[in-house]
Formats: C-alpha cells, sequence, structure tokens
C-alpha cells in the first residue's frame, strides 16, 4: 500500500521530532531506532556544539540530553533549549539530588537516570507531548488572570511581574496557570501530577512536585507562600483572599 505525496506529507507533519544529545554512539543509535521504530523523527549529536546547530536546522520538540558531554555541561544546554521553548528529558548516569535539583532548575521537564528502560522513556515523553499539545481543559480559564501585580496569560503562555516577563518553563506555566484557574482548593500531589503530567502512576514522585513548586514561587517572588500555600499532610492551594482576588482580564 503506497501514500500519495499529500498522505506523506500529512503523516510527516503530524510525527513529533526528537535530538539525542550523547558521547555514547551505541546509546544513540539504540535510542533513535527506538524511536523511529515507534514514528518519530530522530536525530543525534555527539557533543553541545553540533546540538546547537541542529537546534536550528532540526528544531526538535524535545531533545533527550546527558549531562557529560565533552565540549560542555547538557545542564548549560539545557537552558539554552529552554529558551527556546524546546521539552528537554535529561537521560544521565548522574543520580545525585544536586544535579538532579539542577536540571530542573535549569528548566528540564523531566529526569531520568542510567540504565533505564526505553519503555518507560516513551511513555514520560509522550506524557510530556500530550501534556503540551492540550489547548484546552476544564480547569483552565484563556482570558488573563490577573492578581494584584501578577498577570497570568494563557493565550500568549507569559506571566507578568510588575511589568516584568517572568522566565517559565512550559511545564511550571501550566503547574502555576492550574492552581490559579482553581484558587481556594487543595490540590494533593497524586491530582496535580495527573492534571499536569497527564499520568496516572505517580508513585515516589512526589518531590517532583515539590521541586516545581519551589521553582515557581522562587521566580514569582512567593518565597514565603503567600500566594501558593503549602498544606501540610494534604499539597498545595493558591489563596484567594477578599483583599487580593483574581480577575479575569477583558
Amino acid at each position: 500500500m503506497y501514500l500519495l505525496d499529500e498522505e506523506c506529507q500529512t503523516v510527516e507533519k503530524s510525527q513529533k521530532k526528537i535530538l539525542v544529545v550523547d558521547d555514547d554512539p551505541a546509546l544513540q543509535n539504540l535510542i533513535c531506532r527506538f524511536f523511529k521504530y515507534n514514528n518519530y523523527l530522530t536525530e543525534s549529536a555527539f557533543d553541545c556544539q553540533t546540538a546547537r546547530q541542529k537546534l536550528i536546522r532540526f528544531k526538535p520538540d524535545l531533545v533527550i540530553l546527558d549531562v557529560n558531554l565533552p565540549d560542555d555541561t547538557g545542564l548549560n544546554l539545557c537552558q539554552e533549549m529552554k529558551n527556546n521553548r524546546t521539552l528537554v528529558v535529561m537521560l544521565t548516569s548522574m543520580d545525585d539530588t544536586n544535579y538532579i535539583l539542577q536540571a530542573f532548575d535549569k528548566g528540564a521537564d523531566d529526569y531520568i537516570t542510567k540504565p533505564f528502560n526505553l519503555q518507560i522513556l516513551k511513555a514520560k515523553i509522550n506524557a510530556l507531548f500530550r501534556r503540551t499539545s492540550s489547548h484546552s481543559s476544564v480547569y483552565y480559564n484563556d482570558k488573563p488572570l490577573v492578581l494584584n501585580e501578577l498577570i497570568i496569560d494563557f493565550c500568549r503562555r507569559e506571566v507578568i511581574s510588575d511589568g516584568v516577563v517572568i522566565a517559565l518553563t512550559a511545564l511550571e506555566f501550566d503547574l502555576l496557570h492550574f492552581l490559579a484557574s482553581n484558587p481556594n482548593r487543595v490540590w494533593d500531589r497524586g491530582e496535580l501530577i495527573s492534571a499536569i503530567w497527564n499520568r496516572d502512576n505517580y508513585t515516589g514522585e512526589d518531590r517532583k512536585v515539590d521541586i516545581h513548586i519551589g521553582r515557581i514561587r522562587k521566580k514569582i517572588g512567593d518565597q514565603d507562600g503567600k500566594l501558593i500555600k503549602t498544606i501540610w499532610g494534604r499539597g498545595y492551594m493558591f489563596e484567594m483572599s477578599n483583599r487580593n482576588q483574581v480577575q479575569l482580564a477583558n
């Protein structure tokens, strides 16, 4: 059975593009072959310089990125790629907590340690794609939310504080917007993982939510937790009081 040219173009446009950045040729080949078999377009890079070139030319939807690379650290490259709003999954043998926290601070969307399972890697990546491709939700308002000097604009996917645009990753924005759109209600970590990560199996991943909440608080100047409140033993709640009402911009 053959596809017409127009049908071929439609299939190609629908395929997600993944860039694999790792200095292990055998691992590069394994991951690329696996995702090609699963209908992804893939390319690979051995070092940061090549990855930067392919980021411009190949324009990947997601990057699978190692920490230790020959010419630079993958953490620096992660931060650069997040500035281009590219999804980044760190895949590395570095399992120290400091590396994990640094990766999320640089904007990583997920962090997986080697050795790893290819099927689990694919499931995590599919979940990221589902989350970022979802343009509507019963939880979301598409009008900007205004809370005193904080503006959360869903359509532009921007957060502005005191007139300054705050650099949030796609995941951080979704998490903040979700909480702000559903204020004065406690969300436990499992509910947040289900809503934001599109995952129902969240065993052992509570720490991931805590890390992202901490980063959001730091970026929007809410270190004291007056906006995003921690409800100990339960979860998190976006506080909307009579003094700081959330409003929908016209």
